[in-house]
Order: structure tokens, then C-alpha cells, then sequence
């Protein structure tokens, strides 16, 4: 019997093969870092209406072992850790002075992770802005670099200001002040992670059957981890009178705004997601009602797909795990 080793992108894998060539019941994959692209799902009933959470079939037992190659030989490799790719996640973004938009880059690509929205007035002090972005990950192999904008048509020169975050070789926050002269300051936290997964955030909205009505929708939903401390990330953030319609008794995908975060890559990824939704209908003859959705959720390696019900409006979250790119 004759053994080859080969690499994909999980790690090394072990081929073995019988005196005739063909190959042997014994392949092994070294470090089984499923993704979650696709699973079979599972439910189980909960107390409040909804469904529980539904195990996904992730590929992996509960030793962290790829299902179908459980008696296999598992080669160690990065401390049986998954492999992951270091990532800036931002975390927070103050000011004291109008911006209209803030432009992050990495070593690659710039994303806009902030824009003034219509109509929004910012109150004088330092105050919390909502980021919209980035849509896609930051990667931490070089500078981390800001573009600030105080007017649209970006007739001034922007602020600039850039850190070095290829050299933590542990999580670690930060917390910078860029002063841009005559008292204005802008305050940035973001978090370093060597080695970070992405989690794909949907969220699914199916809203009881009341004709061709329509109902509006506003409030917060936010993404957490334990290394964000007492932060989280705003996935969706809609203020009342400015909230998006969405047509009854259809599942409709709520726009999320970041809709990625970076989390560390550990064999026991988790996420939280706290949902704070209020839900506006106007009946024939009646005022407009208001029915609040809020519940939180923990998602792991395992638990990707989760449903709360409220009076017949059901909200779905589901989560996918990426490596970060």
C-alpha cells in the first residue's frame, strides 16, 4: 500500500492506495474547516413559537471532525486550530464635527463604511455615528488607512489617517483619534484579529397575511462576539418615518447594512445577534398599529439557522460562515 500527500485548502490530506492503485478507505483530511456553503437542516420546537435552533450538518462531528471521515487518520495541523486570515472589524466610529463619508482601506481596496444619510442632522458633541459598511472585510496585512469627507462633493481635501495592523499576533482593540485642526476630532475603535472567519448575516422577514397591505419596518439589529467586549456591530439600523415597506404574507430579506463581520477562527465559532424590530400596520378603519419583534440569538459552528415567531410575523436569521478573502 503507497501513500501520497496532497494539499487543498482545508490542509493536508492523506492518499493512500492499494498495490493496484486505486485508493484506499483511509483519506484523511488534516484540518476539516467547513464553511457551511451547504447543509441539511434539522428543527427541534421552542417555547416562544418559533423554531428552535436548526443543527446544520456542518461536516464536522463533535470532536471537530469531518462526518464522513470519522475513523480516518487525522493529521494536526496550526494546534488543531482552523485556519484563518487576519482581519480588521470595526467596531465604532464617534465624531464632534458634520461628516459626510469615511472611506476605509486595506492593503487592497478602499470600502465606504460611512455615509451621512438624507435628511440626518448630527447633534453637536462627540457623538456615535452608524457605519453601512465595509460590505466586504477588511484584511490586515498592511495599513489600515481612513478617508474623511466633511462635504459631499468632496470639493475639500479629505483627512487622512492610517495604522500599521500586520503585527498583533494576538486580538487586540484599538482605540485612535484623528484631530483635524480647529477642534474637530473623529474617534475610531476597530478590533485586530490574526485570525478571523466571516460570518454572512441574512435575515428573512415573512410578515402575517393582510392582503395587499403592506407594513413598515424600523429598529436595530446588531452583531456581537465575546472579543468585541461590550460593543457590536450595527447590521440594521432604521429610524422610524424612515423605515423600509415590506408586502405581507411573502418572506422578504430585510437590507442589511454591514451584512459580514470578522470573528475569530476557533473550532467554537460563535455570534450573537440581537434583534430589536418594530413591525407598523395600518387596518381599514384603525389606527396604526405597532408590534414589537426583539429576541436575541446565539449561532455556532453547528447553529446556523434560526426562526422567531410573534403573532404570525416570523423572522428567520441564518448565518454562513466564509474565510475571509
Amino acid at each position: 500500500m503507497g501513500k501520497e500527500w496532497d494539499w487543498n485548502m482545508c490542509g493536508w490530506v492523506l492518499h493512500t492506495a492499494n498495490e493496484d492503485g486505486e485508493r484506499g478507505e483511509d483519506d484523511a483530511t488534516a484540518l476539516p474547516e467547513d464553511c457551511g456553503d451547504s447543509h441539511e437542516v434539522g428543527s427541534s420546537g421552542s417555547e416562544d413559537g418559533g423554531r428552535g435552533p436548526e443543527n446544520h450538518d456542518s461536516g464536522l462531528d463533535d470532536r471537530g471532525m469531518s462526518s464522513g471521515d470519522v475513523d480516518d487518520e487525522i493529521v494536526p495541523l496550526g494546534q488543531r486550530e482552523p485556519l484563518g486570515q487576519r482581519a480588521v472589524q470595526l467596531l465604532a466610529i464617534r465624531a464632534n464635527f458634520p461628516i459626510c463619508e469615511i472611506i476605509g482601506f486595506d492593503w487592497r481596496i478602499g470600502r465606504c463604511i460611512y455615509v451621512k444619510r438624507e435628511g440626518e442632522v448630527q447633534e453637536e458633541g462627540m457623538v456615535n455615528l452608524v457605519p453601512i459598511g465595509p460590505r466586504k472585510v477588511l484584511v490586515a496585512n498592511g495599513e489600515f488607512s481612513l478617508e474623511v469627507y466633511a462635504d459631499h462633493e468632496k470639493s475639500s481635501r479629505p483627512i487622512i489617517e492610517e495604522w500599521g495592523v500586520y503585527e498583533d499576533e494576538e486580538i487586540e482593540e484599538y482605540t485612535r483619534t484623528i484631530c483635524a485642526g480647529l477642534g474637530r476630532m473623529l474617534e475610531i475603535t476597530y478590533l485586530v484579529i490574526p485570525s478571523a472567519i466571516e460570518a454572512n448575516v441574512e435575515v428573512k422577514l415573512k410578515l402575517k397575511d393582510l392582503g395587499s397591505r403592506s407594513s413598515a419596518v424600523y429598529g436595530k439589529i446588531k452583531a456581537s462576539a465575546t472579543d468585541y467586549g461590550n460593543k457590536s456591530v450595527h447590521l440594521f439600523s432604521c429610524e422610524r418615518g424612515t423605515s423600509p415597506s415590506f408586502p405581507s404574507g411573502s418572506s422578504s430579506v430585510l437590507p442589511l447594512s454591514p451584512s459580514m463581520v470578522a470573528v475569530p477562527c476557533r473550532w467554537q465559532l460563535e455570534l450573537h445577534i440581537e434583534v430589536d424590530l418594530t413591525v407598523i400596520t395600518t387596518c381599514d378603519g384603525q389606527e396604526e398599529q405597532d408590534k414589537k419583534l426583539k429576541f436575541s440569538l446565539e449561532f455556532t459552528r453547528e447553529i446556523m439557522s434560526q426562526e422567531r415567531e410573534v403573532d404570525g410575523d416570523q423572522v428567520e436569521v441564518n448565518i454562513k460562515w466564509y474565510p475571509v478573502n
